[in-house]
């Protein structure tokens, strides 16, 4: 039986990674408007609702922007200045993000299946924040 997915099954590169984030840094050289990436790293979800994964329930402090996850409310996981982070993962472990307020991005390629969020994401995004003094 067919699985229906919009994102499922995609493959990247590195290179293919980095492009995608450096379009959607805010100030960046990018064909979308200031205000368009603003919309995108707002969450569009009514208030008290979070994202949700069905093998992983609600995500607290997560919302939805136009094309990724949006941390309202930093949890324990979270560096505690990652408030406004837009971000979004695969299932193998990729997963990049992008921080405006503590001006920072980053870009994890793994291939470990069901890697989505997991433990060494956490670790990699602390060790990342905590490089430039977050």
């Amino acid at each position: 039986m067919p699985r229906l997915s919009g994102g499922g099954g995609l493959v990247s590169t590195l290179p293919d990674m980095l492009a995608l984030v450096r379009a959607l840094l805010p100030g960046s050289d990018t064909l979308l408007k200031p205000d368009t990436l603003r919309q995108m790293m707002t969450n569009q979800l009514p208030g008290g609702q979070t994202i949700r994964f069905a093998n992983l329930g609600p995500i607290p402090g997560k919302g939805f922007g136009l094309g990724g996850a949006v941390t309202f409310a930093p949890t324990p996981f979270d560096p505690p200045n990652s408030i406004g982070e837009f971000q979004w993962g695969g299932l193998a472990g990729t997963h990049w993000w992008i921080c405006p307020e503590a001006d920072t991005a980053g870009v994890l390629m793994t291939q470990r299946y069901m890697g989505f969020w997991n433990p060494f994401f956490f670790e990699f995004k602390r060790l990342a924040y905590q490089a430039i003094g977050g």
